[in-house]
């Protein structure tokens, strides 16, 4: 055989041993790979059917918690309770979470303080849905419910890591123990805590002046005694 000749036998060779190769894998696979082809195909629709019908369902919840927010608005508690009520048992996590907080906000504007506390601590103690910084809004927000009532040493059980380092709350945390202390007539923890916050400058601007008027009347506690004693 020529040059030419071997090349295109050993070419066909090579062929029919492939073909011959690929029959067999056929014969002892086809219907596999055939139902895997199958399979993903039906996977990529059901994915997309999936992804329409959890669109589908996010778009109701949101309508649901928007209504539910409307009716707050609206001043119609009562119903806006059954509604989150309703999100927080059966709505999508997030959804459920965020009606938590609803609930327990709509307990205390109802006077119900330590059932709306009890609330916020169960988010916080729960993990709040693998979102570790909701968990400490709870806190904050059950502390800002102690404020008027606490201890020093409880705020700061609750809150007083918050108040450290660069915590994204650590402001909130500040004031909330800066008053506490104000409250009980701890003057120096007051001025402390007010201090480490105007000196902050991601101290939002509303809540500056909130504190430098309570820290107005901390310096005047504090030259008071100083003035009796001349």
């Amino acid at each position: 055989m020529s040059n030419t000749s071997d090349s295109d036998f050993i070419r066909e060779v090579d062929e029919a041993v492939r073909q011959e190769a690929l029959k067999k894998v056929w014969d002892r696979y086809g219907m596999v790979v055939l139902l895997g082809a199958f399979l993903i195909v039906a996977g990529v629709a059901g994915y997309k059917g999936w992804t329409y019908w959890k669109h589908k369902q996010a778009s109701e919840t949101g309508a649901r918690f928007t209504g539910a927010m409307t009716l707050v608005e609206e001043g119609n508690e009562a119903d806006a309770m059954a509604a989150f009520k309703e999100l927080a048992a059966d709505g999508p996590a997030g959804y459920r979470l965020l009606s938590r907080f609803q609930i327990a906000a709509l307990t205390a504007k109802g006077g119900k303080v330590d059932e709306a506390i009890r609330i916020y601590d169960e988010i916080a103690a729960s993990g709040a849905g693998g979102q570790p910084l909701l968990g400490d809004v709870a806190r904050i927000r059950a502390a800002m419910l102690l404020t008027d009532t606490a201890s020093l040493e409880e705020m700061k059980r609750r809150i007083g890591a918050l108040a450290e380092g660069d915590h994204p709350l650590r402001n909130s945390a500040r004031e909330l123990l800066g008053l506490t202390a104000y409250r009980l007539a701890n003057m120096e923890e007051a001025e402390k805590y007010f201090t480490a916050a105007l000196v902050d400058p991601g101290i939002p601007q509303t809540m500056r002046q909130r504190i430098e008027k309570v820290l107005a009347l901390v310096v005047k506690a504090d030259e008071a005694p100083a003035k009796g004693k001349s």
